[in-house]
């Protein structure tokens, strides 16, 4: 189930909109908000993942909402962290096209598989010093009733709002995929084409897993 709810938290930072932004919580948190709608939405429509027909369209359906939102070269060479910088342009490239496929697939079927009963904003906590950078709790329920606890970090940059991070019940995710990257890289050698191949592989046979679990 965790493993489950981390493709979602993590695909609900790519989710962010860039809207215009006042410095504030509550324009930090009214974005939040939006994404928790959409994504409620999604659920509702439904999507049968052992059908290639709505798989794909519900693939191509969350690719159009990322497509102009997010920049999957940045996120790529964040995850790729200190090999970004051994990686020729066409590894880069390659990485951030595997990259964004592999997570809006991953998204698209975790997302249909796992039922939540209701998502909530947490009251704001202490106020930041900065106020270009807050800090979104969500509070998100399973159909079970567990809690799981979704802390959204959020920067204005350029006048707008985008989330830089997100921590799941103490899991840093941003983190969590760096060190996934290196780790692959060390056990092949750094060769980063046989990393990108492994990653592929890796994120399929998670997402197949998860299936059955």
């Amino acid at each position: 189930m965790k493993r489950l709810l981390t493709s979602v938290a993590l695909m609900l930072s790519l989710l962010l909109p860039t809207l215009p932004a006042q410095a504030s919580w509550e324009a930090a948190s009214g974005v939040v908000e939006k994404v928790t709608q959409d994504m409620v939405t999604l659920l509702e429509e439904g999507v049968d993942i052992n059908n290639d027909a709505s798989l794909n369209d519900a693939m191509a359906r969350v690719e159009q909402r990322l497509d102009g939102l997010i920049d999957f070269d940045y996120i790529a060479q964040r995850v790729m962290g200190k090999f970004y910088r051994r990686a020729n342009d066409a590894e880069r490239a390659h990485f951030a096209t595997v990259f964004k496929h592999t997570m809006v697939k991953t998204y698209t079927k975790a997302l249909a598989g796992f039922e939540i009963s209701r998502v909530e904003v947490a009251p704001q906590g202490p106020e930041s010093p900065e106020p270009d950078k807050q800090v979104v709790t969500l509070n998100v329920y399973s159909g079970a009733g567990t809690r799981y606890s979704l802390v959204n970090y959020m920067l204005e940059r350029d006048g707008q709002w985008q989330l830089v991070n997100v921590i799941l019940d103490g899991i840093n995710l941003r983190l969590t995929f760096t060190n996934q990257f290196a780790d692959l890289a060390e056990r092949n050698n750094g060769n980063i084409q046989q990393v990108i191949t492994s990653w592929e592989s890796q994120v399929d046979s998670r997402v197949t897993k998860t299936e059955g679990s």
